[in-house]
């Protein structure tokens, strides 16, 4: 397809009317890589092991993996990273790299970049990091780390980015939303997108665009790395549906209110193929727009709007709801969804809730079902994909990472540690599509 084709038809997805219609199915299964029956981590001696089991810092059933992010940058090895996010106390470490180590319920989870900087949270010191439910490691190899700032519904610190140099393990920035950025003590900021547009060697990784997903005050904060400043961007897409508030995975229910959280950014837009609109603001960098991708938990519509406009500083500093038909709805899928990631080819993956599933639409068709193709399906190893990545790997193949977490049995109390209950699973993205580019139906 001409790149023009492409762009033109990646435009109209964003008045497309929605299809009901329900796509094909297929069965190619994700190949294993961790399983864990309870998080279980590694602690400097059996001793502190059992002191922080015995007060309580340490308590199994309050431990829930959420994310995950893979470093390929050493060619001598290769790394894996988990969150535990503070939903409650009890969880030692809330960013960890995934041992050798084998414990009672699965590899045990080594705290990143070290203990210190996460034990203890209070908000005398908030130098540390508090709680995580979300990483990205970014093509400057650099791991940006969303910090949320509360356990529980308490705010002990402001959120913030966090950045780590994966080759040195060093911190090499941070940046502290600003209070008047947040509503109160009911923001959280759950997920992030970073947006490298500076990558080449000759780069200097600078110029970097962070957009995060506050989920219980509906809303996208974004950051702007070179200016050193954020802003706050609400719209009524971001919001949840209360028709679809209740989840059913293995025959189990609970309800969850939840705004925006799943975003995912389209291949860049070539600049000799931009179509300008006066419906999109000013200040457009063509060479470097693209189009975001989006959703609520509580939601089955799909959304997007273009970089250029969240990245207009200027307007939303003005007015945070600016710009409302921006943010348009491109259609709906089968069920609702936490995690998805979108591939070099625009090839957009993401979990089916309700169908322990993961799925894949080809983002030059109509979004509808009938454009979906269900490319794993498994009703005891997909049980709630909350993290779904694209990685590159060292030979340039890229690879679709899914952790499960069962955050059903989490909420309604039925987690049996004697099963296993969180997993990791990937595999290469040409092989799961049959070595074609389009996971088009």
């Amino acid at each position: 397809m001409a790149p023009r084709s492409r762009l033109v038809l990646q435009l109209l997805l964003l008045i497309l009317p929605v299809q009901l219609a329900w796509g094909q199915y297929f069965g190619q299964q994700l190949k294993s890589v961790i399983r864990w029956q309870a998080a279980d981590f590694a602690f400097p001696t059996p001793q502190e092991r059992q002191q922080a089991l015995a007060s309580g810092r340490y308590i199994p059933d309050n431990c829930l993996p959420l994310d995950m992010d893979v470093d390929y940058s050493n060619p001598a090895r290769s790394r894996l990273f988990v969150t535990i996010p503070r939903f409650v106390d009890g969880i030692p470490y809330t960013l960890g790299r995934v041992s050798k180590t084998q414990g009672p319920s699965g590899p045990l989870i080594e705290p990143y970049p070290n203990a210190a900087i996460q034990a203890y949270p209070s908000s005398n010191n908030c130098d540390g990091i508090v709680s995580v439910f979300r990483i990205k490691i970014d093509e400057c190899n650099r791991m940006w780390i969303l910090d949320t700032g509360k356990i529980g519904e308490k705010r002990i610190c402001l959120p913030q980015l966090v950045v780590y140099d994966m080759k040195t393990d060093t911190m090499v920035h941070r940046y502290r939303i600003p209070a008047d950025q947040l509503v109160c003590e009911l923001s959280l900021l759950v997920n992030l997108l970073v947006d490298v547009q500076d990558p080449s060697p000759l780069g200097s990784c600078k110029n970097t665009k962070v957009y995060m997903a506050d989920v219980t005050a509906p809303a996208m904060i974004v950051y702007d790395m070179a200016k050193g400043k954020s802003w706050r961007i609400t719209n009524k897409q971001m919001h949840p549906n209360p028709d679809y508030g209740t989840f059913t995975i293995a025959n189990e229910s609970f309800d969850l209110m939840d705004g925006i959280v799943a975003m995912a950014l389209s291949p860049r837009i070539p600049s000799d193929n931009v179509v300008f609109s006066s419906n999109y603001g000013t200040n457009w960098r063509p060479s470097n727009d693209r189009l975001m991708y989006f959703h609520a938990l509580a939601s089955l519509t799909e959304n997007a709007v273009r970089t250029s406009v969240l990245l207009n500083d200027t307007i939303w500093e003005e007015n945070t709801e600016a710009l409302p038909r921006a943010f348009r709805p491109i259609g709906t899928r089968p069920s609702q969804t936490a995690a998805q990631a979108m591939d070099s080819n625009g090839n957009l993956f993401f979990g089916l809730v309700a169908q322990n599933a993961i799925a894949c639409w080809d983002s030059t068709t109509p979004y509808n079902p009938s454009n979906m193709r269900i490319i794993s399906q498994n009703s005891e190893t997909l049980q709630f994909p909350s993290g779904v990545k694209i990685v590159r790997n060292r030979k340039g193949a890229e690879e679709l990472w899914v952790l499960t977490c069962r955050l059903q049995k989490f909420l309604t109390g039925t987690l049996n540690t004697n099963e296993t209950n969180f997993r990791i699973q990937a595999i290469q993205i040409p092989e799961l599509l049959g070595y074609k580019s389009s996971c088009r139906v």
